[in-house]
């Protein structure tokens, strides 16, 4: 039902931009591709009118679990298609999977906007480790198979390969209208709203990550940005402020 309702502000909105006139040709979510694989990226798969389609990120946590956002499945019955897991692209390469087992984050509201996947067997690839709390001016990157650009037909193919885009955690104000209120400890914005450049649609539930001097560590996941995609800002859930419900269901993490 939130699916729907989201569904219908984003066509609502983004219909409205167009017969406004739209947003300039550079009013593009931004970001490139990557150039290197990330073992950790996970593209969630589903089938549509018979054609398999990305259609959320995640990120690899463990050899069997994934963390991405609740919306992405709705119910524990709304079990992906596959999962693939550490390719630059989305339709081929990297480990395939399918889930075991769904875990909704029992709350069910924005703030608690996660989910776990339990793999149906574990992989080889090397999973991210949770980062600490991050604070206002991070450097972040974020990474996603999602709209390039704001798009009235919600982009009916998603890029073939994975995007990436360099930021910050941004203060709270700035998501004010990117699907704000942040709630703060909970909660984290980023994106780049100066150059109109942040996550889209089908970025949900990818991860937001910071380099360390030991690689990589995940600060947070995509949850939901303004409809039509042009503030050019992102509120991600605060992965480390949940850390304690992820190990609760998959175990202790490194």
């Amino acid at each position: 039902m939130r699916k729907l309702g989201l569904f219908l502000a984003i066509c609502f909105s983004t219909l409205t931009v167009i017969l406004a006139g739209g947003p300039s040709a550079q009013a593009i979510v931004g970001g490139k591709d990557a150039t290197k694989p990330y073992s950790f990226m996970v593209s969630i798969q589903q089938e549509r009118e018979g054609t398999l389609l990305h259609d959320c990120g995640g990120s690899l946590i463990s050899p069997s679990w994934v963390l991405t956002a609740r919306h992405c499945l709705d119910s524990e019955e709304e079990v992906p298609e596959k999962i693939r897991i550490g390719s630059l692209r989305w339709a081929s390469g990297g480990t395939t999977r399918t889930a075991e087992r769904i875990v909704l984050h029992p709350d069910g509201t924005d703030v608690y906007d996660i989910a776990l996947i339990k793999l149906n067997a574990p992989v080889t690839n090397t999973p991210i480790r949770i980062g600490a709390a991050p604070a206002e001016g991070l450097p972040v990157r974020l990474l996603g198979w999602g709209c390039t650009r704001p798009d009235i037909f919600l982009c009916a193919e998603p890029p073939a390969v994975l995007q990436q885009l360099d930021s910050q955690i941004r203060p709270d104000s700035t998501c004010d209208p990117s699907g704000g209120p942040v709630n703060p400890g909970w909660e984290v914005c980023t994106g780049n709203p100066e150059a109109q450049e942040g996550p889209c649609r089908r970025d949900s539930g990818g991860p937001l990550v910071t380099p360390t001097p030991s690689g990589w560590r995940l600060v947070g996941t995509f949850n939901r940005m303004s409809p039509s995609c042009d503030a050019g800002a992102g509120v991600y859930a605060n992965a480390p402020a949940h850390r304690t419900w992820i190990e609760s269901i998959t175990g202790p993490l490194p």
